[in-house]
This record gives C-alpha cells, sequence and structure tokens, in this order.
C-alpha cells in the first residue's frame, strides 16, 4: 500500500492486532497444517517505514518528507495484520493496515493564495486480497505467481493557522485497483533463506500506479523459530480532482516467527 508510513514490533498473536502471513517453505513462519491438507500461516513483524510524497485536499497540496524517527513521532494509532491458506499449489492471502498521523507544521499550497501552515491528520486503510500458484517447488526453491486486488480508504484533513489561515477542510477517496506480482522463497543453507516478493497494479483502472517490492532474509534460531530481516517499499500514485495521493513508504522489516 502506498500506504502511509508505519512501524510496529507486535507482540501478539490475532491477526487483526497485528500479525503477517509469510508462506510456508523456506520463510519464518508459524503454520498449522489440518488433516485435509490445509495449511496455515501467521508471522510476527514491524516495518519501520518513512513516508515521502505529496497530499492534496480540495485543492491544496501538501509535501510530505518524514523519516522513520519522524514517524514514531507523528503516529497516533496503526493497526496491521494478514494470513494465508494453502492447499496443495494454491494458496490465498490476506493482509491488511490502518494508520492515523498526524503532522505538524505542513505548508500547504493552492493556486492564487498564501500558502499556510497547517496540521495535516491523515488515515489509510489497506487491504490487499490475492490468491496464487505455485509453479516452481524443487526442494530449495518455490515461485509463487499472485493475483488480487487493493483497496485503500483514505482521508487527509487540513486543519490550518497562523495570519492567512482559513478553515480546516477534509477530504477522502476509497478505490480498488488490481495487482500481479510474483513471489520466490531460496533455501540459503540449513538455517538461512531468502524471499523475493514484487508486486504492480493499478493500470489506470482507478491508481495510475500501485507497486511494491519486498526482500527478506530469515535464520533458523531452532526448528520451531526463525527471525527475519529485510526491506519493503510500497508506493501509490493516485488523483480523483482536488484529491491527491501520491506517495511512497520505505525501510525495514523486522520479525520473530514460529512454527508449531
Amino acid at each position: 500500500m502506498k500506504t502511509p508510513a508505519l512501524f510496529a514490533m507486535l507482540l501478539s498473536l490475532p491477526a487483526t492486532a497485528g500479525t503477517t502471513a509469510m508462506p510456508a517453505g523456506p520463510e519464518p513462519v508459524m503454520t498449522t497444517t489440518t488433516d485435509a491438507g490445509w495449511e496455515f500461516t501467521l508471522g510476527l513483524y514491524g516495518w519501520g517505514a518513512g513516508l515521502d510524497g505529496t497530499l492534496g485536499v480540495a485543492g491544496f497540496t501538501a509535501p510530505v518528507d518524514l523519516s522513520f524517527s519522524d514517524i514514531l513521532d507523528t503516529l497516533d494509532m496503526t493497526v496491521m495484520g494478514a494470513a494465508e491458506l494453502r492447499r496443495g499449489n494454491w494458496l490465498f492471502q490476506l493482509e491488511g493496515l490502518y494508520l492515523r498521523n498526524s503532522v505538524k507544521g505542513v505548508i500547504a499550497t493552492r493556486p492564487l493564495l498564501p500558502s499556510p501552515t497547517a496540521k495535516l491528520t491523515a488515515e489509510t486503510t489497506r487491504l490487499e486480497a490475492v490468491a496464487g500458484y505455485r509453479i516452481v517447488e524443487n526442494g530449495t526453491t518455490t515461485v509463487d505467481l499472485l493475483a488480487g486486488a487493493v483497496y485503500y480508504d483514505i482521508t487527509n484533513t487540513l486543519n490550518f493557522y497562523g495570519p492567512f489561515a482559513v478553515r480546516g477542510v477534509t477530504a477522502g477517496d476509497e478505490w480498488i485497483d488490481p495487482v500481479v506480482g510474483v513471489r520466490v522463497n531460496q533455501r540459503l543453507g540449513d538455517r538461512w533463506s531468502g524471499q523475493l516478493r514484487a508486486e504492480v497494479g493499478g493500470f489506470g483502472v482507478n491508481a495510475d500506479l500501485v507497486w511494491q517490492a519486498i526482500a527478506l532474509l530469515g535464520y533458523d534460531f531452532t526448528e520451531s523459530s526463525t527471525g527475519f530481516i529485510g526491506w519493503r517499499h510500497a508506493a501509490v500514485d493516485y488523483r480523483n480532482g482536488g484529491f491527491i495521493y501520491d506517495v511512497y513508504n520505505t525501510g525495514p522489516i523486522l520479525g520473530l516467527a514460529l512454527r508449531f
């Protein structure tokens, strides 16, 4: 999701309170397999991402450039989680994110008007559902093709102050875009593993472009626990009249997974 920035080290198991799914196999996972052959996967992670880009509200545009430490200072609330269900070569994955940030001292511009200072409050809900099919599995390497949709619900509010202040303005939008992608998992040794994942979407259906890239390196501490570290970059370019959401988030991922 381009999604506004996020950091959460999530220490509880329910998916709605901060877990994410990582596929079975060489990746760090928490996995349960049923007698019917269904495999359910959960993992715990935190994403320390910054935010950069442009947000627009009712004709006003506000550039945003926040580092990871800035995000921690401006973060009001965040919840994220995901789950994956697999049977044979087929998988289904659902990932969700809610984020609220309040940024003070933003300079908002609008044609032919003064540029007042404002407080920006940005709320983002992102849900992604993808189905996948495994086309390669040879004991050390797996390759999954992914296709699905991503849903965004964005609300931006500017509350102005200063000598040229005007009343606060709020604008929001929600939309759905298709996405396609690929995920590759590779064993790197008895304890080491890696994952690369790339997705692209939008294609002008609603957003001009939606894409993300993820790289992870995992280490098996024990047979049932794995730590992983990596990097995630996600971006969205969406414009509808005076509403603009053209941002990217980028930063490290760090987590711990258990298998049972």
